[in-house]
């Protein structure tokens, strides 16, 4: 399957997803979470969930990441949309989120973390093949962040569908998962 084929069909099952059917594969997909041996996290990348898009509630991972580390630092994306590329901006527990101009949130806090410092990536995508490889919305932003990171850096991707078989324009520029999580099971690569 080609990326835009991936988006397409993806994007449409995601969307046509009840909420009531998110709200348990969540919940699945916090236990499948769970069951991955981490190393210490000193500092975590996630993202703010596009409820219009019903991407996957990261915020229970976060949580349930925070609650095992009381002093994890929990990052999330701050977009230069014009270059492209993003970076991790140090949050609190009361930083406030705005709408940036293609309608992401993001924090309105300015500390960086430099990529070498974070420790594991939570990585939106719509779809993944059993290699590992994801098909996110097509801009390159995490793909592009996650080359800065450490090779130890842990990538992992959350999706609501099993993985396809392969999706065939996959490239040098785009990095792998190390883990992707569904509701059924956890991939390892």
């Amino acid at each position: 399957m080609l990326k835009k084929q991936a988006r397409k069909i993806y994007d449409q099952k995601r969307r046509e997803l009840s909420y009531t059917d998110r709200l348990k594969w969540d919940d699945l997909i916090l236990i499948n979470f769970q069951t991955i041996e981490l190393p210490h996290l000193s500092a975590v990348f996630s993202f703010y969930p596009m409820e219009e898009r019903n991407e996957i509630n990261v915020f229970t991972i976060t949580d349930y990441l925070h609650f095992r580390n009381p002093n994890l630092q929990i990052c999330y994306p701050k977009m230069q949309i014009d270059l492209p590329n993003m970076e991790a901006i140090a949050c609190r527990a009361d930083t406030i989120f705005e709408a940036n101009e293609i309608n992401i949130l993001e924090p309105l806090e300015t500390t960086v973390m430099a990529p070498e410092e974070i420790d594991l990536v939570l990585v939106p995508m719509l779809a993944f093949d059993v290699q590992g490889n994801r098909v996110g919305f097509g801009k390159g932003y995490y793909d592009r962040y996650l080359a800065r990171c450490r090779r130890d850096c842990i990538k992992v991707g959350l999706s609501y569908f099993e993985p396809v078989g392969h999706i065939e324009d996959a490239n040098q520029f785009d990095v792998p998962l190390d883990f992707c999580i569904t509701p059924e099971k956890t991939y390892v690569f």
